[in-house]
This record gives C-alpha cells, sequence and structure tokens, in this order.
C-alpha cells in the first residue's frame, strides 16, 4: 500500500497551493470594477495588443521555419561537424532576451558595427525574436526526428514513391506532432517577452512592455493584472493542448536509424543556410566582446579595460553572486520538488497523482512577468517579500514543467515492478526511489540542473518585479546600463551571463560522460 505515497502527495500539493494557486487567485481577485472596460476603451491598450500579434506571429512564423531547416540539416544531410552545430544552435538560449536585442543594435542600429538597418521597431523586435525564440523550436524538431522509423522510407521506395511524396506522407505527418507544440511554445515566448521589444521597440509598444510600465511606472496593479490576463491566453491554449497530447501521444516504440543518402547540392544548400544562421549568432556574441573593450563606442574606439573597472568598482561581483545564488537554489529545491511529482505522478497509485501532473506543467502556462505579479500581490505582506526567498520560489515555479516532464518521461522507462517486487520484500518506496531510480535516471536529474540553472541566471521577466537593491541578481543590470546607453556595461553583463552558462553546462556535459554515469542515461530496465 505504500506505493500510494500520501505524504508526498500532501506535501507537493501544500507546495503547489502555496506557489500557484494562492498567487493565481490573488492575481484574479485584484482586478478592480471597470478597469477591463476603460482597458478596452484605451487606445494605447488596442495598440500595444495588436503590435504583440502582428510581431508576434511574424516572428513565430520565422523562427519555426529557421529551425526546421537546422533540424533538417542536421538529421538529413551529411554536413559535418553535427554535434557542434547542435550545440552552438543552442547558444541563443544561454543569454537574456534583451541582450539580443542589444546585439542587433550593436550590429544594425545607429552608429552600428556594421551598417545601420533603422532597426527600431517592428524590424528590430521580430529580429531580435526570431534569434531568441527558433532554438526552442530547434530542440523540439531535432527530437521529432529521431522517432520516424527509416522502415517507412524503405517501404516508400518499394512502393515507388519520389522524394516529394515521401516527403509529403511521411515526414511531414511524422513532423506534425512537433509543429503544434513548437508553434505554441514560440508564440507564447514571443507573445509575453518584454526584453526585446524594451530594447529595440522605440514607439512600438507591445503588451509585455505596456504591462511593465503601467505596474513599474505608474504602480496601477489593477490593470497590470487585466493585461496579465491577456497574455495568459496563448499559453493556457497551449497547456490544454500539452495536456491532450500527452495523455494520448505517448510512444516509446524503436525506430530504426534513418541512412542518409549522398546528396552534394543537397548538403551545400542547407550547409550554407545553417553557417549563415550561426555567423550572426557569432557577430552579435562578437559585438558584445568588441563592444566590451572600447573605451566609448562609437566616439572612441582605443581599446580600453575602463568598463570592466567600473562594474568592479560597482559592485558586479555582488550582482553575480546574487545570481549565482538565485539559480543554484533554484536549481537544487528545484530539482527536488519537479523530481518528487514526476515520482508520484508515474510510479504511485494514489488517486490524486493526476492533480498532481496537472499543477506540475501548469506552470508553463503562465509568463514569467504575470507570475511575477502575481507573487507581488499574494506575498507582498508576508515575510518572504524583499527576499531571496520568494525569487527562488517563483524561479522554481517558473522553470519546473520542463524538468518535471523530463523526470516524468525518463521514469516511464524504468520497469513498474520494482514497487511491486518491494512490497514482496518489505523494501520501502524511498529505498526503492534512492537506490534504483536516482541512479538510473541520474544523467536526467543532472539536465534538469542544468535547464533550471541557466534560465535561472538568464530570466527578466519573472524577477522584474521581485527584487531589491541586495537581492538584485546580474541580468536586471542590463536593463539599467541600457537606459543609460552604456552599452559597454550591458555588452560585459551579457558575456558574463554567458561564460557562467557554457561553464555549468560544460560541468554538466563531464558529469554525464564520465565512468560512473556512462551508459546509465536513461536505461529501460527490464
Amino acid at each position: 500500500m505504500y506505493k500510494k505515497n500520501n505524504s508526498l502527495v500532501i506535501f507537493l500539493l501544500l507546495f503547489y497551493s502555496v506557489s500557484i494557486v494562492i498567487p493565481f487567485l490573488s492575481l484574479c481577485t485584484n482586478i478592480e470594477a471597470g478597469t477591463l472596460t476603460e482597458l478596452l476603451a484605451s487606445e494605447q491598450f488596442k495598440s500595444a495588443l495588436a503590435n504583440s500579434l502582428v510581431v508576434t506571429s511574424i516572428s513565430t512564423v520565422i523562427s519555426l521555419i529557421v529551425a526546421y531547416v537546422l533540424a533538417f540539416t542536421l538529421n538529413r544531410t551529411n554536413i559535418k561537424y553535427k554535434n557542434l552545430l547542435q550545440i552552438l544552435f543552442t547558444l541563443p538560449m544561454l543569454i537574456p532576451s534583451i541582450s539580443h536585442g542589444i546585439g542587433f543594435i550593436n550590429l544594425f542600429g545607429t552608429n552600428g558595427l556594421i551598417c545601420d538597418l533603422n532597426i527600431f521597431g517592428i524590424k528590430g523586435i521580430v529580429m531580435g525574436s526570431v534569434m531568441y525564440s527558433f532554438s526552442t523550436a530547434f530542440l523540439m524538431f531535432n527530437d521529432a526526428y529521431k522517432y520516424i522509423d527509416y522502415g517507412l522510407y524503405e517501404n516508400a521506395k518499394v512502393l515507388g514513391m519520389n522524394k516529394w511524396e515521401t516527403f509529403k506522407k511521411i515526414t511531414l505527418p511524422a513532423m506534425s506532432k512537433s509543429f503544434l507544440p513548437a508553434l505554441f511554445a514560440v508564440f507564447t515566448l514571443v507573445f509575453t517577452d518584454y526584453g526585446v521589444p524594451l530594447t529595440i521597440g522605440g514607439n512600438y509598444v507591445t503588451l509585455p512592455v505596456y504591462l511593465y510600465k503601467q505596474v513599474i511606472g505608474l504602480l496601477d496593479f489593477s490593470k497590470g493584472t487585466v493585461i496579465g490576463v491577456f497574455l495568459l491566453i496563448p499559453a493556457f491554449i497551449s497547456f490544454v493542448l500539452d495536456l491532450i497530447k500527452k495523455d494520448h501521444e505517448m510512444n516509446d516504440s524503436v525506430v530504426k536509424s534513418y541512412s542518409i543518402e549522398q546528396n552534394k547540392p543537397r548538403d551545400l544548400i542547407f550547409g550554407i543556410l545553417s553557417y549563415l544562421v550561426i555567423i550572426l549568432m557569432c557577430l552579435i556574441l562578437g559585438s558584445f566582446i568588441y563592444i566590451s573593450f572600447m573605451n566609448k563606442y562609437p566616439s572612441d574606439t582605443s581599446l580600453s579595460l575602463a568598463h570592466f573597472k567600473y562594474l568592479l568598482d560597482n559592485d558586479i561581483l555582488k550582482y553575480l553572486t546574487n545570481s549565482l545564488i538565485i539559480a543554484i537554489f533554484t536549481s537544487i529545491f528545484g530539482v527536488i520538488i519537479a523530481y518528487l511529482a514526476a515520482f508520484v505522478s508515474s510510479r504511485s497509485e494514489n488517486r490524486l497523482k493526476k492533480i498532481v501532473h496537472i499543477l506540475a506543467i501548469v506552470s508553463m502556462s503562465i509568463p514569467g512577468i504575470v507570475l511575477g505579479l502575481s507573487y507581488v500581490l499574494a506575498f507582498k505582506k508576508t515575510f518572504i517579500y524583499n527576499t531571496f526567498i520568494i525569487i527562488v520560489l517563483c524561479n522554481m515555479v517558473h522553470f519546473s514543467s520542463s524538468p518535471y516532464m523530463m523526470a516524468y518521461n525518463a521514469l516511464n522507462k524504468v520497469n513498474k515492478t520494482y514497487e511491486d517486487l518491494g512490497i514482496t520484500y518489505s523494501i520501502t518506496s524511498i529505498k526503492i526511489l534512492f537506490k534504483v531510480l536516482i541512479p538510473i535516471t541520474k544523467n536526467t536529474i543532472l539536465e534538469m540542473f542544468s535547464y533550471m540553472f541557466v534560465n535561472s541566471m538568464m530570466t527578466i521577466s519573472a524577477v522584474a518585479f521581485l527584487y531589491t537593491s541586495s537581492t538584485m541578481p546580474i541580468q536586471l543590470l542590463i536593463n539599467r546600463y541600457e537606459n543609460s546607453l552604456m552599452m559597454e556595461e550591458t555588452a560585459i553583463i551579457s558575456l558574463v551571463i554567458l561564460v557562467v552558462n557554457l561553464l555549468v553546462k560544460f560541468i554538466v556535459y563531464l558529469l554525464q560522460n564520465n565512468k560512473i554515469t556512462r551508459g546509465q542515461n536513461d536505461e529501460v530496465i527490464d
């Protein structure tokens, strides 16, 4: 009977009630009568909503195309250095979205390093949003390609189908399962982001920027709440579709690896497209390095370390330490909560496990800026307000869904008879958890930690309303210095965040590939 894990389920339900349900209810109850009517009649709100829909739609379409081309390149061409390219394609995920906006300003803004494209406005927002979001769709498409059975292509050859018919009748249907989730993931990511439009949007105000100005600038929490509800709509649709997908599309079948045919023109075309994306990414990162060492760009391009000294004199190490504290504790406690929730929902017979599952993934439907606002409303009179605790708690909830699904999928692969054997031999579920399940899924746990750490180091929207001068993370300095036109300082901070995240990813990679963990990555135990 211990498989019901009643105590653990009660603990998880209490945690999610405090960290998700109560803040969400506080958000809903903070709406004042007439605010919705006032907003709907506001031309500024209508304009911001329309702007968001336009830039998000354009950015999503372009991001999906770019992501698909890159995924196709890695899985259906003979291009060299695929492992390296896969890492490079995910680099945009390691710096804040606001840094992408600044990077494009460095390259194509007024006095840009390359040229002046009059980038401020819709053009710049789309470019920055695509660069910020395509990696998310790429990971989904790249993963989907691995589950297309090559046997289907062999059958197509026997039936005399040409390449276009094969692509239309086999590849596209197989990829369609990842297309809709990728579409909503990118759409939600861009629709709720305020980093890129805040830096490069100019007078083209989007809905997240409008919310930010209402709350931070005017302290109008009622309007901010209503705007937050509008930001929830696409994410909520994505959440519902994800629930349906998880319930009805679980497929763990083994597939035959794809055999790539020789085709030099194809490899050349897709290789060029992929390297163009990489070159643009490298130009953005290169602009940070170049500008960091300028005395005063663009008026004085002589080499100087003055900006590094300025940041050191102005406590950059303190803000970096704050970020590391937040990221480390978010990752440790976030992994524990996500893994325990996955353990309950995948290995338990408790009747409430479905509720745990829904609460564990519901945070994917709450944009960071909305979650941060709800935490202000829910906890502003509590002891955790203005402390690291509230920031860590907010980040844990904000980034928990993906790590939860990592653990959920990994634990579902492990033979379910272990608990039955435990009952027979009077072995507790806790012993099975620590002696069997955790060692088997060690690499997944490391990946969960990496995911939460990297995102905690980058997020701006989730903590924009929660920090104080003593708890301010380093990434929020980017907005401060950008507003003061101190582009050299923003470049240095962006590079610091990138280096820290790359270091953590490298350490995780080493841990996942050492002698202890080699061969134990999410094995299916029979």
